[in-house]
């Protein structure tokens, strides 16, 4: 097996697409196709299910890829080390969740990509729920992630920032002539609201459920700046990170409803798997998330220290 062998495969297995694997490669599609007819030969099984257009791992391709994915990082980390370099290079992938990665990275991403420009920044978005998964299997180095408080052991997460949550509408549906109103006025009222896995919208609905409200409908979208439109718009009342509708509060198109009784917070954390190997990249991102986040648990000068299967 040569490494160029399993970046294809890998690549493959994440794009199931052999045209899509050698435009990222820079390879040529027939290329491609070698290597995997290749790398099939020589383990004497099939890889890849064809159907068609459609391309999936076979149960073999799926054990495969697991040894695939630690042998590229053992070669990454080989180079890295044989080259005897400190200056942050090559590609970190970073996933985040959709309110992360438009209200809290950019400052962080902007001021790592002026440092650091030879690092390839890769940013995908998705569901929190889906990032330990994507860690484990490296389509992602790290995730910025909410609320992450399973006991798992292999990975490690440090807390970031807490923001505030808020119940916000558009100025129309506000009780009037409140400064502060009663909770049970949310009863019958619609609700824009987040999809079910996401953490803020369980507390919503445990808060609903503590006082005995019950939505008269409910909107459920993926987007935050779809659930916004919504809401401007006087459909509905909605509940989300102060930071994600800030600029909206101010301008007057929606307002929080200011009600007395403990305030709820969402926590903002960052995840990666306990064994990898932490690249000048990788430990760059680190140390510079703890100047930007600067109540986080990252601490600095423990980041030189940790390596490699620690």
């Amino acid at each position: 097996m040569e490494i160029k062998q399993l970046k294809s495969f890998v690549t493959v297995a994440k794009t199931s697409s052999f045209s899509k694997t050698a435009h990222i490669l820079n390879f040529a599609q027939s290329s491609i196709s070698d290597q995997i007819h290749s790398l099939e030969e020589e383990l004497n099984c099939k890889l890849f299910e064809r159907l068609g257009r459609n391309i999936s791992l076979t149960k073999e391709g799926e054990q495969l890829l697991e040894y695939a994915n630690k042998i590229l990082v053992l070669s990454s980390k080989a180079k890295q080390v044989l080259n005897n370099s400190s200056t942050p290079t090559g590609t970190l992938t970073i996933a985040t969740a959709e309110t992360l990665g438009v209200y809290f990275l950019p400052n962080l991403i902007t001021k790592y990509c002026k440092l650091y420009p030879d690092v390839e920044i890769k940013l995908i978005v998705g569901k929190c729920e889906e990032f330990t998964q994507w860690i484990r299997s490296n389509k992602a180095d790290v995730a910025f992630t909410y609320d992450h408080f399973s006991k798992d052991k292999d990975l490690l997460c440090k807390n970031l920032t807490q923001e505030p949550l808020v119940i916000v509408s558009a100025p129309i549906l506000y009780p009037q002539n409140q400064k502060h109103v009663d909770l049970f006025d949310l009863n019958g009222k619609n609700f824009v609201i987040t999809q079910k896995e996401c953490s803020y919208r369980l507390m919503f609905e445990e808060l609903l459920l503590s006082i005995g409200a019950t939505p008269n409908s409910v909107l459920e979208l993926e987007s935050v700046e779809a659930i916004k439109r919504y809401v401007i718009s006087g459909f509905g009342i909605t509940f989300l990170p102060r930071i994600a509708v800030e600029d909206e509060l101010k301008s007057g198109v929606l307002i929080e409803w200011n009600y007395k009784g403990f305030g709820y917070q969402s926590t903002s954390q960052i995840l990666f798997h306990k064994d990898k190997w932490l690249s000048p990249a990788f430990k760059a991102l680190l140390k510079l998330s703890c100047e930007v986040f600067v109540d986080s648990d990252l601490d600095s000068s423990q980041i030189n220290h940790l390596t490699y299967g620690t």
